[in-house]
């Protein structure tokens, strides 16, 4: 029976090739398009599923208020909460804090600055199940001057040679013993951890022992618990702001603010988590699950057009299934005969779509930014859920005309009187307003992604980038530091090229790491105090900017006691309660007990990318502030400029890397994510519409060659091409008019909520969606016109010759 299904198969796909190509490359594109969706959205769901208690491990989110209204969101929170709540809550059996390093660390004549090295409590082996491949677990972060390396960190400073029992040196002055090697953590975590140092260090550099280090108004640091296994999260969590009031009360009362945390399960950081001081950006939940929407409407599309050819093809076949039947071959065998074809078609799409995903894998990897590879064809799941694929795509796509085709009565066929029923005309109809529905929503998704991403880079930030090489500034430095920074500022300036040279603690594209609470003007009460960002910077930094002061003045290295000025930004003076910025000039503010005349208001600028509002920016004068050092110049030759900056840096600051970024680029970062996002989703959707245009050619050449006869009827009554055109045409015109009107508030639904997560965003205008549904009419028409003019061009004689 098999045998005979796939003889009749053959013999139908040989004697319509062309169907049969257009059928299997809808299939193909729309397999592969699924699969390499699936494929990203699986490696973001599948981060940090490698730890060994990942069910009950938490990390503590906080979240700071200012007068009742939510003022920051911080990744790393307060340094006291770890500590406490493990004394406190048995539930809680272990803890571990991390703070971020600024690390140069060296060995011999090796040193680099590294980004990824933590101060980290020995309660990281308890929380999250670390085995080292050298040294012991217990011991490795207990006591001060120990540190653990990563195995690449290992052969970064010591090549093939053991570093366990060695020392390196942290910022030139602090040494540590090497207690431990572990393996590179997977690319799949939300972690980045090159290297880890013991917290009892960091607590000594502040004077007290770990266990003292209880400081509940100190930010900075990352805490996981891990919970036993009994226990709900959710219980716990409840617990926490009476817990809080008892901890902290009369200090958060001080300050006037609130603290709120919240347990974030360890598997669901990577896409749910955007706060402050992150261990490095993550993903998100939301642009997952938009793209396995849009993976299963390209799917969707692929299974109707097989399901509109195959019903449309009916006529052509009903000869076919009429003779079968009075052969005597039952409804059930055609079904399944055309069952077996659809098996057969979604089979082979399936396998030559898997073999097309095999070759673009790496420039989709690049694509999304994220380090994509073939993990997935190693995976029992992927290949079920390649037969299921398989099984429900037949099913799916071939169920129904499997159930139309074994419907025909053979003697009305073989006498010529067969004919397509409302029924089905319909549900043909139906399935092209649904493809153009899908693929008019994704062309929409696409433009308003592409709009918002255009409006934000082309708005003016009120801060200049260009032309700005930033330099990290050193780690190992001493008593002379201020007048070895003078030193190379000067003899960076003293060159045509150079313009500028400032320092500061933060520059344009970076979030201040300083968030100071308890900030108010010395007219007010405590309780009227705020939260501002803190940035610190030296005299150059506004010229050099090109930032504009709107009162006042700005920091001067020839004032005295400029130490004590402080500037503020126009959204500051508004959280301060000045009626205007020309009335906060000379006021008072106490900050952290001291107290500060303000000097100067400065603009509201971008210190960060358009998808956040203005901060409340206070600005603190320094000679020589830590963090950047910003230079401004204008030359053809950068690399020679750039070799020049670099001569001067080894001889001020020997010992330190010579590490820079240019800041036009270090600010576009910000922005990468949805670039990412618009140019995979861009791609899909133009896969999308070739798929539903696809079939659309086919079924617009079907309906002209069923259509032949009337043509040549109506070209010998007088009807001209144009008449002709524009009668096959109007039909789907009403289809694509019915697929605009079900579309449009659908793609504003969607697209406004994926709006919702920018402070600055665009207007869902009109023609945001009438450009769209315009690309697909346009594109529908020529696609259905080609066909059309085709018949309409054809002789009568030849298209009536067999009446």
């Amino acid at each position: 029976m098999l045998k005979n299904y796939l003889l009749a198969i053959w013999r139908y796909l040989t004697r319509n090739s062309v169907f049969a190509l257009i059928n299997l490359l809808g299939l193909v594109v729309g397999t592969a398009a699924f699969l390499l969706i699936v494929q990203y959205s699986l490696h973001e769901f599948s981060y940090d599923q490698f730890w060994r208690a990942k069910e009950n491990i938490y990390r503590l989110q906080l979240d700071r208020y200012d007068k009742g209204e939510l003022a920051t969101r911080w990744a790393a929170g307060s340094n006291g909460i770890g500590p406490d709540l493990k004394r406190n809550f048995p539930e809680v059996k272990a803890y571990v804090r991390m703070t971020k390093s600024n690390a140069m660390l060296s060995h011999g004549d090796t040193f680099f600055k590294e980004e990824n090295v933590y101060y980290t409590s020995s309660g990281f082996f308890d929380v999250f199940g670390l085995k080292l491949i050298e040294g012991v677990d217990s011991t490795a972060l207990i006591g001060p001057n120990k540190m653990i390396l990563s195995r690449s960190m290992e052969k970064k400073y010591f090549g093939n040679e053991p570093a366990l029992g060695k020392t390196m040196r942290n910022n030139g002055d602090t040494e540590y013993l090497i207690t431990g090697v572990y393996e590179d953590l997977p690319a799949k975590t939300h972690m980045a951890l090159d290297a880890m140092l013991s917290f009892a260090t960091f607590a000594n550099f502040q004077g007290v022992t770990e266990e003292e280090m209880n400081y509940w108004q100190w930010d900075g640091f990352l805490t996981y618990i891990l919970l036993d296994e009994q226990t709900s999260p959710a219980s716990l969590e409840s617990k926490l702001p009476e817990f809080v009031i008892r901890q902290a009360g009369e200090e958060l009362k001080q300050f006037n603010a609130g603290m709120v945390f919240h347990l974030q399960a360890l598997t669901d950081i990577h896409l749910d988590s955007d706060f402050i001081m992150e261990f490095k950006p993550n993903g998100s939940r939301d642009t997952a699950n938009f793209l396995l929407v849009v993976a299963f409407l390209i799917i969707l599309i692929a299974w109707i057009n097989y399901i509109n050819l195959s019903t449309a093809k009916s006529i052509e076949r009903a000869r076919e299934v009429g003779v079968r039947k009075v052969m005597g071959s039952q409804r059930w065998h055609l079904v399944q005969q055309f069952l077996v074809e659809s098996l057969l078609f979604n089979t082979v799409a399936v396998g030559l779509a898997v073999f097309v995903v095999v070759l673009l894998t790496p420039y989709f990897a690049d694509l999304t930014g994220r380090p994509l590879g073939y993990e997935l064809f190693t995976l029992k799941t992927f290949w079920i859920g390649s037969v299921v694929l398989i099984v429900v795509g037949a099913v799916f796509s071939g169920f129904y005309p499997a159930l139309v085709l074994s419907s025909y009565k053979p003697v009305e066929v073989l006498k010529g009187r067969f004919k397509n029923t409302n029924q089905g005309v319909a549900f043909r109809k139906g399935m092209i307003v649904l493809q153009f529905v899908a693929s008019i929503m994704l062309i929409v998704g696409t433009y308003t992604v592409y709009n918002q991403i255009t409006y934000m880079r082309s708005q003016q930030l009120g801060v200049n980038i260009e032309q700005t090489l930033v330099i990290k500034s050193p780690n190992v430095i001493d008593s002379t530091y201020r007048a070895t920074f003078q030193g190379f500022k000067n003899k960076l300036v003293q060159k045509a090229e150079v313009s500028y040279v400032t320092a500061s603690s933060s520059v344009p594209g970076t979030s201040p790491d300083w968030n100071a609470g308890g900030v108010r003007r010395l007219s007010q009460g405590e309780d009227e105090s705020n939260q501002y960002r803190v940035l610190l910077i030296d005299h150059d930094f506004i010229p050099s900017y090109g930032l504009e002061v709107v009162a006042g003045r700005g920091f001067s290295d020839e004032m005295n006691n400029e130490e004590k000025s402080l500037m503020l930004n126009e959204s500051a003076v508004r959280m301060m309660g000045f009626e205007n910025a020309d009335q906060a000039i000379n006021d008072y503010v106490v900050f952290w007990g001291d107290t500060f005349r303000i000097v100067g208001v400065l603009k509201n600028y971008r210190q960060e990318s358009l998808k956040k509002d203005f901060d409340q920016l206070l600005f603190r004068y320094s000679k020589a502030p830590q963090g950047n050092y910003s230079v401004r110049f204008n030359t053809a030759n950068v690399k020679t400029s750039i070799a020049q900056f670099e001569e001067a840096w080894k001889e001020f600051f020997p010992g330190n890397p010579f590490n820079y970024f240019f800041l036009d680029e270090h600010y576009e970062k910000q922005y990468k994510a949805d670039q990412q996002f618009g140019s995979v989703f861009g791609m899909f959707s133009g896969l999308a519409i070739f798929i539903a245009s696809l079939g659309l050619f086919g079924l617009s050449s079907l309906t002209a060659l069923q259509r032949t006869k009337e043509i040549g009827v109506r070209k010998v009554l007088g009807a001209s091409v144009a008449g002709i055109l524009q009668l096959i045409s109007k039909e789907y015109m009403l289809l694509l008019g019915v697929a605009i009107a079900m579309a449009t508030p659908l793609s504003w639904w969607v697209m406004d909520h994926w709006l919702t997560g920018f402070a600055n965003r665009i207007h869902l205008s009109w023609w945001i969606f009438a450009a769209p549904s315009l690309m697909v009419v346009l594109v529908a028409m020529l696609t259905v016109s080609f066909h059309t003019l085709k018949a309409a061009r054809t002789n009568p004689a030849t298209s009536l010759r067999t009446e």
